[in-house]
């Protein structure tokens, strides 16, 4: 499944105009698409819990190369209905404008054991007014139950047949320039932390005159402006060759992070 060279067009104060959501696809190539929507420009899914239980069918191998999104909530997102998984997804030498987030990852307790996410590469990648570049939430208050104790609480969960798990994530050669929220919020569960979690060669830096927001959807979060990288429950985090500029406050806050290399 091929998109290449089109335009896909919606008015930015749009509600629900995802740009393109390929679900439970394989082999997908999305290059030289520009986007301007919104909502989502990429919104990757598998299904929701009952879908995803019932075909288990992921979403692999897709390549987005040469892509300008702009104007939307997230520039590419994963979930979040991806009870089946997301696996194998490459993303090169895109420019990411104005949107809320460059990647985006929406996932919570319920979404199941075989949500899985892994394997996901950023590389080359040029973010303009992305007000937080990089977002990893394992609380997305999304469903009936989404703001529920068992869906938001921060503490230590049972694993089971319900948890969802998040793997490999590189990001390599990005610049981010007149960020406003955060430079990266990453956030896993306690009970299964984000595998792996890897920034090679990234430098952020802040707006001027920056809009406050709120870098995750998960309930307990309050707007906010300059906050550098902040990680929480993860496994392994490197960091290798990151530069934060114009954060207020430390430009990495950590906690729960069993491997920290830097």
């Amino acid at each position: 499944m091929r998109f290449i060279g089109i335009s896909v067009l919606g008015p930015k104060d749009s509600p629900n105009t995802d740009g393109l959501d390929p679900e439970s696809c394989k082999n997908v190539e999305i290059v030289g698409v520009y986007f301007s929507v919104g909502d989502d420009c990429i919104a990757i899914k598998s299904g929701k819990i009952y879908m995803g239980a019932k075909y288990k069918t992921p979403s692999e191998n897709l390549t987005i190369r040469q892509c300008c999104m702009r104007d939307g909530h997230g520039s590419i997102t994963i979930g979040s209905e991806m009870a089946g998984g997301v696996k194998n997804l490459k993303v090169e030498n895109c420019l990411f404008l104005h949107t809320d987030r460059g990647l985006r990852i929406k996932t919570r307790r319920g979404r199941g054991k075989d949500a899985i996410v892994t394997g996901i590469t950023f590389e080359n990648i040029v973010m303009d007014h992305v007000m937080t570049p990089v977002v990893i939430n394992s609380f997305y208050f999304c469903d009936a139950d989404g703001h529920s104790d068992y869906v938001q609480s921060k503490e230590v969960h049972p694993v089971d047949e319900r948890t969802p798990y998040l793997g490999d994530f590189l990001f390599k050669n990005l610049t981010a320039v007149n960020c406003h929220a955060a430079a990266s919020y990453l956030y896993g569960l306690p009970e299964q932390k984000i595998h792996h979690v890897t920034f090679e060669n990234a430098a952020f830096s802040f707006a001027e005159h920056p809009t406050a927001g709120v870098p995750a959807m998960m309930d307990g979060v309050e707007e906010q402006t300059n906050t550098g990288i902040f990680a929480k429950n993860i496994e392994t985090l490197e960091l290798k060759n990151v530069t934060v500029q114009g954060q207020i406050g430390d430009a990495v806050i950590s906690d729960g992070i069993d491997t920290f290399v830097r």
